[in-house]
């Protein structure tokens, strides 16, 4: 079973909002940072923030695909080319 971990918003100098692990070493402590909830997984965290900042990212000191893979698989599977699938008789 997945563990819940905390979620925090903070925005970017530049502009824009990057995503936050709890622990973090580039979590900031200020005001402005906003908690997004207790979630399972990067992903789940991502679209939660996507629907109150549409610009956010994720954080790559934390939140990397290098980092964090994810719990299904650690190595990256090649994609398949999709194949026809006839569902009538051929006449």
């Amino acid at each position: 079973m997945l563990k819940a971990s905390y979620y925090y918003l903070c925005p970017r100098p530049m502009g824009g909002w990057i995503l936050h692990k709890e622990g973090c070493v580039n979590l900031s402590k200020n005001d402005k940072r906003v908690f997004i909830g207790s979630l399972y997984t990067r992903q789940q965290a991502l679209a939660v923030a996507k629907v109150h900042h549409a610009n956010a990212i994720l954080c790559n000191a934390c939140l990397s695909t290098f980092i964090c893979p994810t719990s299904s698989s650690t190595a990256i599977k090649p994609v398949r080319a999709a194949t026809p699938t006839r569902h009538t008789p051929k006449h």
